[in-house]
């Protein structure tokens, strides 16, 4: 058994990619690039992501003094993320994608409009719900998903944690 490890201690080596992963040329594209889109697709798409960029810098603008509205703003940030990285990182992997970067981009529109009236509807909304943060870390724009109750009500209060073993023997 002894043996084993070792031999796969020392085979480990031969799948690594080796010194030539440290030359910019030579390194390995993670993922893959993607497929060929028609120019027609790209350019409609790379429009819609340029029209969205804008409008959230508009927004960016005129929600300065409304601060619980422009912590929304990632929320529509996600979407002109994710079809503006996809273009622009070639990471688009199947014939049906531009379709649904549009829609993605429909969707970021449609949030962007609800933000700027004051009526984020997505906020109340139940089932799975699309979110978005900006990263303490490097200061992109996150996405993640909550899935939310069909019995929560936003104008209810709810208690969110937990009660530990000793918390509850305490309160015994």
């Amino acid at each position: 058994m002894r043996g084993c490890v070792w031999l796969l201690w020392l085979a480990a080596p031969a799948f690594a990619d080796g010194p030539q992963d440290n030359l910019p040329d030579k390194v390995r594209r993670v993922p893959p690039s993607g497929i060929k889109i028609a120019d027609v697709d790209r350019a409609n798409l790379q429009k819609r992501v340029d029209e969205l960029g804008k409008t959230i810098d508009d927004l960016r603008n005129s929600l300065k003094g409304k601060p619980a509205l422009l912590t929304l703003l990632p929320d529509v940030q996600i979407f002109h993320k994710a079809v503006h990285d996809a273009l622009k990182y070639d990471e688009i992997y199947a014939p049906n994608e531009p379709t649904i970067a549009a829609r993605l981009l429909e969707r970021g529109f449609e949030r962007a409009a609800q933000l700027r009236d004051g009526k984020p509807a997505w906020t109340t909304q139940s089932g799975l719900v699309v979110r978005g943060y900006v990263s303490k870390i490097d200061g992109s724009v996150q996405p993640y998903g909550l899935v939310v109750p069909a019995s929560y009500k936003p104008d209810l209060p709810i208690a969110i944690g937990s009660t530990s073993g000793a918390t509850a023997a305490a309160r015994s």
